[in-house]
């Protein structure tokens, strides 16, 4: 199902198309007028109002609009606008770039077209060169009437009928495709003895600087229209790569498939990725456009590469990961690395900004180690000594990656809890990130319990989450930091864990909706697997000795957490220490003799224990 519209027809247009191309994202691409394009997405042309765009959109089940479309189509932007406010859809605008030119000396803005004409009118110069384009000759007709005016227009035929049907004489047209050569423009200039240039404000992909150099060579006037102000879009970016990242946070909302979870990338495949295009930049001079990383398994994938600097002898570059549809901190994020060419034949990791450092043993990686692992540490180092062979380059190499927002991202990661100081961990056991998967998650609670244990600790408290776990730090305010772990709903596999861990005293805690799934034997609690049973909880209550009106209540309930009010924690204290108990029970039975364990259930405002 296509769900995205781009209105295009400009550099930003096509490299949206491009980005949407890469990521295998389908579209739907707008233009104006009727173009041929190597493109993957659908062509549509032709002017739409409001009432269509609207029209269009419902039909094909469009969620998001991509205006790319030039800054001075001021009736589309609107259109759009107008558009997407009806829909309820947002609309993602990439804007060019613009360079700072509102203070060079031979500069002059004008805020219109009518602005700019009154002016030449009352100037005394006689021969125009415009570089406006072939929509404005009849906007500027009083000057081409009065003054020798020459256009610069695209070099197609549909530019060449819209000149003619101005009725401007052909010798005033100058088919040609720009470009940002200074010296093609220079000489255009002197050809035609210019004595001023037009221009509208084009940004950099409108090659503005080559204009400004050529007004500042001649010494003569570069006089400039602004460029309208744009409606106030859901997001705006300049570049592919915000493009790109924004697309990527998309796919997670606006652009999710309907009962489809993408697949994803780790960050040690995404510092692969960066590692092979320093490679190739190294040793061919200038970085791919992508790069393509296989992953331990045969799979491979591409990325898109964004190049930083470039050296004699070493090289930086980013690409943008994709956690797919798992809850992935750094997804969207720029990951680099920097690899600097060594007389040593060896290969040495380096930490970079972002990137922590391994302060606890019990990780994979060595105490002041930088915390990449060995999984990513392996593929690297063989996409390093297979380009090296191939390149035939007797090298060492420095492998230095980087997460510019990683300092930051780790505050939301379990680092801090396993002594890794200073940013994320480059990680990645198969090189792909299958969304919600327990391997992964099951993998981080290992590392726990191995730092846990590898400190001295020989105890931890094992919560569901964050509040539980601040409901019990005063109960165990002795154990350090590392003592306390998440398992989310994976009781009896984080248990196991512990255990194999050499872990022995284990305290596990639970609020009231999880342990009742838990005291009916299911040692994994996520609502998928199983769901909140009222007749069991109905059953416990008969056990304990209510009467039948109160049994009947239990057993009509939605949610475990709606028995308070029928059974009041204070005057019933005994049904939920049986609840607790059973709990107790369930996950004692997977701990050898000599583990000390502890089952705690958390309830309003105290906690019942079973030991």
């Amino acid at each position: 199902m296509i769900m995205i519209l781009v209105f295009g027809g400009t550099t930003e247009g096509k490299k949206s198309a491009e980005i949407l191309d890469f990521i295998e994202e389908p579209y739907y691409y707008s233009t104006k007028s009727k173009v041929e394009t190597p493109l993957k997405g659908k062509l549509i042309s032709g002017v739409m109002e409001p009432a269509e765009m609207i029209s269009f959109c419902r039909k094909n089940g469009i969620r998001l609009l991509i205006d790319a479309a030039h800054p001075f189509a001021v009736r589309l932007h609107k259109n759009i606008y107008e558009a997407a406010q009806q829909l309820e859809i947002p609309v993602l605008r990439y804007e060019r770039e613009y360079n700072e030119s509102q203070h060079l000396q031979n500069v002059t803005f004008f805020d219109s077209y009518e602005q700019l004409t009154a002016a030449l009118l009352k100037s005394n110069f006689q021969r125009i060169l415009s570089l406006t384009g072939v929509q404005t000759i009849p906007v500027l007709k009083d000057v081409w009437e009065s003054r020798t005016c020459f256009f610069r227009i695209l070099d197609t035929t549909l530019s060449r009928q819209k000149a003619a049907q101005s009725t401007i004489s052909t010798e005033w047209i100058i088919p040609m495709t720009p470009t940002d050569d200074v010296d093609e423009l220079l000489k255009l200039a002197k050809q035609k003895k210019a004595q001023i240039l037009l221009s509208k404000e084009s940004g950099v992909s409108g090659f503005m600087a080559s204009k400004i150099a050529v007004s500042e060579q001649l010494n003569i006037p570069l006089w400039i229209v602004k460029r309208p102000v744009l409606p106030n879009f859901n997001f705006t970016v300049h570049s592919e790569k915000q493009l790109l990242q924004h697309l990527y946070i998309l796919r997670k909302g606006i652009l999710k498939k309907d009962g489809e979870l993408r697949a994803g990338f780790t960050s040690g495949t995404c510092v692969t990725a960066a590692v092979k295009a320093c490679f190739i930049a190294l040793a061919e001079g200038a970085f791919p456009k992508s790069t393509e990383v296989f992953l331990p398994h045969g799979e491979q994938t591409r990325f898109w590469i964004f190049p930083e600097w470039i050296s004699e002898k070493s090289a930086a570059c980013t690409v943008i990961k994709n956690g797919g549809d798992d809850p992935d901190v750094t997804h969207g994020k720029e990951i680099g690395c920097e690899l600097k060419l060594t007389p040593k034949n060896d290969i040495r990791f380096l930490q970079g900004k972002g990137i922590g450092k391994v302060t606890l043993p019990g990780l994979q990686m060595a105490v002041g180690e930088p915390a990449i692992n060995p999984v990513p540490r392996k593929m690297i180092t063989e996409a390093l000594e297979t380009l090296a062979a191939e390149y035939e380059m007797d090298t060492g190499f420095e492998v230095k990656p980087f997460v510019p927002e990683g300092e930051a991202l780790a505050k939301q990661t379990f680092n801090p809890r396993v002594g890794v100081v200073g940013g994320i961990s480059i990680i990645g056991t198969s090189g792909k990130v299958k969304p919600y998967s327990n391997e992964a998650f099951l993998s981080t609670i290992k590392y726990q319990m191995s730092v846990a244990y590898n400190s001295g600790c020989e105890e931890v408290v094992l919560t569901s989450g964050k509040r539980s776990e601040n409901r019990l730090r005063s109960e165990f305010s002795y154990l350090p930091d590392t003592a306390f772990i998440h398992f989310g709903n994976l009781v009896g596999d984080s248990i196991k864990l512990a255990v194999q861990q050499g872990i022995t005293k284990i305290n596990l805690a639970l609020m009231l909706g999880k342990a009742v799934k838990l005291a009916e034997g299911n040692l994994d609690t996520h609502s998928k697997n199983v769901q909140f049973n009222p007749a069991f909880f109905a059953q416990i209550a008969s056990e304990c000795g209510y009467d039948d009106a109160i049994v009947s209540q239990i057993g009509k309930l939605q949610i475990a957490n709606a028995v308070f009010p029928i059974l009041p924690v204070a005057k019933n204290i005994f049904f939920y220490q049986e609840i607790a108990r059973r709990c107790y029970r369930v996950c004692q039975v997977l701990m050898p003799d000599y583990n000390v364990f502890k089952f705690v259930l958390l309830l309003e405002g105290t906690h019942v224990f079973a030991e």
